[in-house]
């Protein structure tokens, strides 16, 4: 093994051959890091076919409303598991869900799933720098969301990929254009790999400057003080047979009607504990 001479360090975070240590310890110094492999090629196949025709469904649910364009919205798959169950699985990826585990816990709920369509020298609504926790100036000590963008093309200079600015979930304010221009980082991704991040790591997406789509799929899992973007338990109406995927998907957590539901879901939840 490798080691590197150093004087005057006191303390130092251990070297691992746990891969989640790894990545978490990566999470918390950069803000980001990549899982790679997660996604076979005939699995990305797929869900590039898929996220196409979702999104011509929705483009039908809502024309004659208006262009996606008037309000930001074009090229953007609003949460695909409402519309074909096989994101469900994609959402709960154990590669995934492991390290969120590890960073937040066993009660996680997914607040997003969008598939973005990063057409060729197109300029989108989210090559703009944001944070997936919109419009929030604050940052805590420890995560209390993740995003886990599933890559279905290879992230590079070429096809647009996401640029993050390192360490940016450690500090409250956007820092000075200079600044971001000059330590902005592109990480490379292999389609079928995870680019996941703290939420409150500033990135945006980068420009499509090659002959062809680049498209993925972004997963914004948080702790259940965290609402979802849109209610995922009125749209799927029916929850999963797992009983931790229904959870995930929002069905504990999605807020009860009446005093009644609440009560009728508690005593629900002390029978199936005693049994």
């Amino acid at each position: 093994m490798k080691v590197e001479r150093s004087y005057g360090i006191l303390a130092r975070e251990p070297s691992s051959n746990d891969h989640l240590a790894n990545l978490s310890e990566e999470l918390a110094t950069r803000g980001f890091a990549v899982i790679e492999d997660v996604l076979s090629e005939s699995e990305v196949a797929r869900y590039n076919q898929m996220l196409d025709d979702v999104y011509q469904l929705q483009c039908d649910e809502i024309a004659g409303l208006g262009h996606l364009r008037d309000i930001n919205d074009e090229d953007i798959v609003r949460l695909p598991l409402a519309y074909n169950p096989e994101f469900i699985e994609m959402a709960a990826a154990p590669a995934v869900i492991e390290l969120a585990k590890r960073e937040m816990g066993e009660s996680l709920v997914l607040l997003m799933q969008n598939g973005v369509i990063n057409r060729p020298d197109r300029l989108q609504f989210q090559t703009s720098w944001h944070r997936d926790l919109n419009y929030q100036h604050w940052v805590c000590s420890k995560m209390i969301c993740m995003s886990a963008l599933f890559c279905l093309e290879d992230f590079n200079p070429e096809t647009g990929g996401t640029h993050f600015l390192p360490a940016s979930h450690k500090f409250e304010n956007f820092p000075s254009q200079a600044l971001a221009d000059k330590i902005a980082v592109a990480p490379l991704a292999k389609k079928g790999s995870v680019i996941v991040f703290n939420a409150m790591t500033f990135h945006r997406a980068g420009v499509n400057t090659s002959s062809g789509i680049r498209r993925a799929v972004n997963h914004v899992i948080g702790v259940p003080i965290l609402s979802q973007q849109i209610d995922v338990p009125s749209m799927l109406k029916k929850p999963p047979e797992d009983t931790w995927i229904a959870n995930y998907l929002g069905f504990r957590w999605n807020p009860a009607p009446s005093v009644c539901e609440w009560r009728q879901r508690k005593f629900s939840a002390v029978t199936k504990a005693s049994h």
